[in-house]
């Protein structure tokens, strides 16, 4: 498979048309043509139909024009790694984390990398966790953060930090008054969790907390997204839990974080290709020892 096709392809469905497609790729549309039947043979399926306003992917095409723009995502990313380290520049940091870990603790390492990395720079990306092994495996990402709850030690891994897990409560709840939460006051209380796809290690904890004290507990809402579950907190709605460093919870108006009793914890583990870290992942982790072994003076 020729891999100029899958470029002439991917601008294709973007313009929507072969004569722009044709003129932005300097080609004379003919030659557009055939590229694109080539590629429908090599793929053995019909990847574009013809339509009066133009061209217009079939429901084959649609599918694999997201794993053709990945593909090519990546090799150009690629191909930028490899001309910075060809010149002597430092390499950027293709780093993957999760809603759970977004801390002010990750702010100061971020910060920090930035700061001593006069070319390369730190590329972040926050998909779903459950795509994150496979993105190292296919070296799409360098680096992972991400939260766990799990002693057991994990292949290609280090355990950076432990973050103590609050709950987060809307200013009128009458738990705010208390300086620490119990699990056992979480009966009938209303939990806003993420119980999608992609569950969160904190919520999963604290489910297992409730379970572990004999509990049913009520999660009355499901939102996956961060900013929708503090506006439910906010509006009264109920309760959910971020780690007590949250960048979050210091900036969303009518919350309040409280300690549970008894504590709960979740751990950030970063986690790399099994080739192992690149020389900008191993900068990463070097700083963020550093904040750890600091932290741990300071009694955090």
């Amino acid at each position: 498979m020729d891999l100029r096709h899958l470029r002439h392809f991917a601008v294709l469905a973007e313009t929507g048309s072969l004569h722009q497609a044709a003129r932005r790729l300097r080609l004379q549309q003919p030659a557009l043509s055939q590229s694109i039947r080539s590629l429908e043979a090599d793929v053995g399926a019909s990847l574009v139909d013809r339509c009066p306003s133009g061209t217009r992917l079939t429901r084959a095409g649609k599918i694999f024009l997201n794993d053709v723009q990945n593909i090519l995502s990546s090799l150009d990313q690629a191909v930028r790694i490899a001309r910075q380290v060809g010149s002597g520049m430092d390499v950027s940091l293709r780093l993957g984390i999760t809603r759970d870990i977004v801390t002010t603790r990750l702010t100061n390492v971020l910060s920090r990398f930035q700061s001593i990395s006069f070319h390369g720079r730190a590329i972040v990306n926050d998909t779903l966790r459950s795509n994150y092994r496979w993105q190292l495996d296919n070296g799409l990402l360098d680096l992972v953060l991400l939260p766990t709850t799990m002693t057991a030690d994990i292949k290609h891994a280090e355990k950076l930090w432990e973050d103590d897990i609050h709950l987060v409560l809307p200013v009128t709840h009458p738990l705010v008054t208390a300086s620490m939460i119990n699990v056992n006051q979480l009966v009938g209380v209303s939990l806003i969790l993420n119980r999608g796809n992609d569950n969160s290690a904190i919520d999963d904890a604290l489910l297992a907390a409730g379970r572990l004290a004999g509990l049913t507990i009520d999660v009355t809402s499901q939102a996956s997204f961060l900013e929708t579950r503090l506006m439910l907190v906010a509006a009264g709605l109920g309760i959910t839990a971020l780690p007590a460093l949250s960048s979050a919870l210091a900036a969303t108006p009518g919350i309040v974080g409280r300690p549970l009793s008894p504590p709960l914890k979740v751990t950030t583990v970063a986690m790399w290709p099994v080739s192992g870290p690149t020389p900008a992942a191993q900068r990463f982790l070097t700083i963020a020892r550093s904040l750890k072994e600091t932290d741990t003076e300071d009694g955090l």
